[in-house]
């Protein structure tokens, strides 16, 4: 079984700000919209479950360049696309 999750995200209008101890790009990106399935976890899990998606949704848009295309395997496959 796999989670699924569309998680659309807003790049940080200063680019600073916020910091990260493996060198982030920036401040953290506004999440816009999210929508994961996540039913094949317990009842229990599923709020961690979705956290950890639009953690990795986060981290992977903020180390993406703007205009830049990105696909990310973790444990199945993530495309990340910056349009700037």
């Amino acid at each position: 079984a796999t989670s699924m999750g569309l998680v659309v995200l807003k790049p940080s209008a200063g680019g600073t700000g916020g910091s990260s101890s493996s060198g982030g790009q920036g401040s953290e990106a506004l999440l816009l919209a999210n929508a994961t399935d996540v039913s094949h976890f317990s009842f229990f899990r599923r709020g961690a479950a979705r956290e950890f998606i639009v953690f990795v949704a986060r981290t992977v848009a903020q180390r993406t360049l703007p205009g830049q295309r990105q696909s990310v395997q973790h444990e199945e496959y993530m495309h990340t696309e910056n349009d700037g």
